[in-house]
């Protein structure tokens, strides 16, 4: 643990503005959480008992910002400094004192605040202890009642921190676990990124099910045909879960297989959601699906007509969270080229047009599709590997550089040879592209030639 006095006073932002802090005003929740663990807060949380709104004036006043209400209803004002990419968040107390309102929080980590001006850490629930001993312990069952994602934000910092989770939080949660239904799908998708940001995502998944979460939250993928809950746990532990340990294991290695590979990982589809946290969450999903497939045929039972898709019953799922339509197609596309992608790894020598066929199938996620792919094939051997790794090659130095300089565009072709714009010009450059990668032309005479020769 870290001296916590030296910390608040090294703190440039804290330093700047201490000397118009209030007497009753409190570091709190977050920030002292990491400070203890030796980070640096990017927010700060203060709890004041003097009026909001003139002491976030004041601190934005100090700081040469502007104060905004988060929520008014609830007494929160936020002050955010772009150039350093810290916000404050100022709030009313939640009770007539401050350890009232820090009783009133989530977890025991969560739950201790710095008085300032005293120079005194105020930890009425022990949580320094529990951070020190590496674990998350619920507050209260009343509390997780009071707001069922506490449950999850429990598994989300188990998982983030790598704590353990204390024995009496994980029986709340399991009792409590429909409760989750009644919370807002912005708020869940929240913890799904950062839990899935995470090297340990997989971890996500294993505590989820232990908490007996994954029916409820994954409801489009359950029935009462799926039995007891303690049996699908076990079949969720024994299929699904091994091969997301297996995911977390090579998207943490994948530049030893893949060079450059996990630049592309931290890239964003949306707002603080990487293409990380979506590969992990189309495994679980990609999991789901051959879970369910494996215990309909125990069952001796048919594939039913009206069933979606696996793509479409993942886009589905993941729109229900409210991600962005650009996250969705990625997931949607994942899962719809599985398939393919796994035949592509078995194959024992794919020619470089097969290989390119393959990088435009998969388009932009050729890397997530391999690496989802290589967590599930049923085989030891290296051959998937090799496979992968050659298709990846061919993807970043040769396919992309295609992409940017083709050697002939559509309107060549409708100009050159008089093709009606549609369909067919495609038809036309494809022929172009595959010749081009089979080595038969390299230059744009020599395409022109070819396309002459072949359709002229």
């Amino acid at each position: 643990m870290h001296d916590l006095s030296r910390i608040v006073s090294d703190n440039d932002i804290i330093e700047r503005i201490e000397d118009i802090l209030p007497g009753r005003t409190y570091l709190v929740g977050g920030c002292i959480r990491d400070m203890l663990l030796g980070r640096v807060p990017t927010d700060l949380d203060l709890v004041t008992f003097d009026p909001v709104e003139d002491l976030a004036r004041g601190i934005a006043e100090r700081l040469k910002s502007r104060p905004f209400w988060m929520d008014e209803k609830r007494g929160v004002m936020r002050v955010v400094l772009k150039p350093e990419g810290v916000s404050i968040d100022i709030s009313r107390p939640k009770g007539a004192d401050i350890e009232e309102d820090l009783r009133s929080r989530d977890l025991t980590i969560n739950a201790m605040a710095y008085d300032v001006s005293r120079r005194l850490l105020i930890d009425p629930l022990s949580g320094a202890k529990d951070l020190s001993r590496g674990i998350i312990r619920l507050i209260s069952e009343e509390n997780l009642i009071d707001d069922p994602l506490r449950g999850l934000r429990a598994i989300r910092f188990s998982v983030t921190l790598d704590f353990a989770m204390d024995a009496g939080s994980c029986q709340m949660i399991k009792r409590n676990a429909s409760r989750i239904k009644n919370v807002s799908s912005e708020r869940i998708m929240q913890e799904f990124v950062q839990a899935l940001g995470s090297m340990h995502g997989s971890k996500f998944f294993r505590l989820l099910t232990w908490k007996m979460l994954v029916p409820v939250l994954f409801a489009p993928y359950f029935s009462s045909e799926h039995g007891p809950p303690q049996d699908l746990a076990n079949a969720l532990f024994l299929t699904v879960i091994p091969a997301c340990q297996e995911l977390d294991g090579i998207i943490y290695a994948c530049d030893a297989l893949m060079p450059g590979c996990s630049v592309r990982l931290d890239q964003e589809t949306q707002a603080g959601v990487k293409r990380s946290v979506l590969l992990r969450l189309a495994g679980f999903l990609l999991g789901l699906e051959n879970l369910e497939n494996e215990l309909r045929l125990n069952r001796g039972g048919k594939d039913p007509s009206y069933r979606d898709s696996p793509r479409d019953r993942a886009a589905a799922f993941c729109s229900s969270l409210h991600f962005s339509s650009r996250s969705v197609g990625m997931v949607r596309d994942l899962l719809g080229s599985h398939g393919r992608t796994e035949e592509m790894l078995l194959k024992g020598d794919p020619s470089p047009v097969d290989i390119h066929r393959f990088c435009e199938d998969a388009g932009e996620y050729v890397p997530e599709a391999l690496l989802l792919s290589l967590s599930r094939v049923q085989t030891h051997e290296a051959l998937p590997r090799q496979t992968a790794a050659r298709i990846w090659e061919y993807y970043r130095t040769v396919y992309r550089a295609y992409k940017e300089d083709p050697l002939v565009s559509g309107s060549d072709v409708i100009t050159l040879f008089g093709v009606a714009s549609g369909p067919e010009v495609g038809r036309w450059l494809q022929a172009v592209e595959e010749a081009r990668a089979r080595g038969s032309i390299r230059t744009r005479s020599e395409a022109i030639e070819y396309l002459r020769r072949f359709f002229g």
